[in-house]
């Protein structure tokens, strides 16, 4: 929201007053202008003892949440020194929005230090959370992807000295304080709860590991495990029929498999908008209930998708491959087997085998997997398909406070 303020005659002197669209209540000061530089801070460059341990905020390390805990003698490169409450702003492909806020370790006093492709804006008349929020408005990212030079994404950068000349908007220290300490609780639940996905994710990961070798079994089965070929289990598989002998009544839902997650295996779905066939693609199949698709082309290859719903689907099928499983067999059980390293080892060796890019059905075909009783695939399916299923909410809760606060940024920042 903004106005024009007067001069105390009614005469507009044009000196706009700037203010967000929401704020907290009680303030209506006019926001004022500050110049990016006035916040910025001089690296002081660091060689690091070989003998002394620091606190390094490198780049890689963003992901993770934490800091590393690194020797001097592994370090390989100059640092800068930062100072807790720094705000740190990654330099690289700003695409990617890398924004941290330097904290103190209460456990430890050793020196902290940062990679040079951080620059450091210091917290000194302004609040650190605030600024942090800014820094990762959509805002702010197109700003600095206008300020970008370079070729390639790892090679990208902004351009500091006209960063810096860039002026923003800041309320007073105690607005700030308020704004910050809202967004900080909000990183801090959205930190939270990906913390609780990678360690759902991890588990998940060590009982395939352990459940797929034989490692750990249900209580009661202990017949040992029979190997066969995926083409043995399966009544028939395709690579779809044209579009047009595929009826269309409104109901279906149009999938496309390109985009599966690796570790949700989630995909979007898009209702198709009408029985027009420009909106169809040239193959497309059925994807009944227990249907497994296998991606057969292009950067995808490999990946796979398991139909889970109780209606029929409507699949791009142009360069993917349908299998449908004999009656005997729990596809929930074939398809969290194509979530192992039996599955990774065999796509990477029949990868290179053919010599082309791509896997045909045949090949697919061939994959060995294991089968035990009916009964015991259908206790380990319904394992997999709950911590999927577990795995899926905390990713849409993710996604639903990332989307909210992207919202409060809108709003909360001229």
């Amino acid at each position: 929201m903004s106005d024009y303020i007067t001069d105390g005659k009614g005469r507009n002197t044009m000196v706009k007053k700037l203010q967000p669209k929401l704020r907290f209540r009680g303030f209506t000061d006019a926001w004022e202008p500050r110049r990016l530089k006035s916040l910025h801070r001089q690296p002081l460059l660091v060689s690091p003892v070989p003998s002394q341990t620091y606190i390094s905020w490198s780049v890689p390390a963003f992901s993770t949440g934490e800091p590393e805990i690194v020797k001097g003698s592994e370090i390989e490169s100059v640092k800068q020194s930062v100072n807790s409450s720094d705000v740190l702003l990654c330099r690289i492909n700003p695409r990617i929005n890398r924004v941290w806020v330097v904290e103190a370790r209460k456990d430890t006093d050793l020196p902290m230090i940062a990679s040079t492709e951080w620059v450091v804006f210091t917290g000194h008349n302004s609040d650190s959370y605030f600024l942090s929020a800014l820094f990762t408005s959509s805002r702010f990212r197109n700003m600095l992807l206008s300020e970008v030079a370079g070729v390639t994404g790892s090679q990208k950068r902004f351009q500091i000295a006209s960063v810096l000349e860039r002026q923003e908007y800041f309320p007073t220290q105690i607005e700030q304080a308020r704004i910050g300490l809202l967004f900080a609780k909000v990183d801090n639940l959205i930190a939270a709860e990906k913390r609780k996905l990678d360690l759902l994710q991890k588990k998940k990961r060590a009982l395939l590991r352990q459940i797929f070798e034989q490692k750990l079994r249900f209580a009661g089965y202990n017949n040992p495990w029979e190997r066969c070929r995926l083409g043995d289990i399966t009544e028939f598989a395709d690579y779809g029929i044209a579009a047009s002998a595929i009826p269309y009544d409104g109901t279906v839902r149009y999938l496309r498999i390109t985009d599966i997650d690796d570790e949700t295996r989630q995909v979007n779905i898009y209702e198709l908008p009408s029985p027009d066939m420009k909106h169809r693609s040239r193959k497309e199949d059925y994807l009944r209930q227990g249907d497994l698709v296998f991606a057969r082309t292009g950067a995808s290859v490999g990946k796979t998708y398991l139909n889970r719903s109780d209606r029929d689907d409507i699949v791009h099928a142009g360069f993917l491959i349908r299998f449908r499983l004999k009656d005997n067999i729990c596809p929930e059980f074939i398809y969290q087997q194509t979530l192992g390293e039996n599955y990774r080892k065999f796509i990477a060796i029949t990868s290179q085998r053919s010599g082309q890019p791509g896997i045909n059905s045949s090949e697919y075909a061939d994959w060995t997997l294991y089968l035990t009783s009916i009964e015991e695939q259908n206790q380990i399916g319904g394992l997999f398909g709950q911590l999927d299923e577990l795995i899926a909410a905390l990713t849409q809760k993710i996604d639903l406070l990332m989307i909210k606060k992207k919202a409060l940024l809108q709003q909360m920042f001229v």
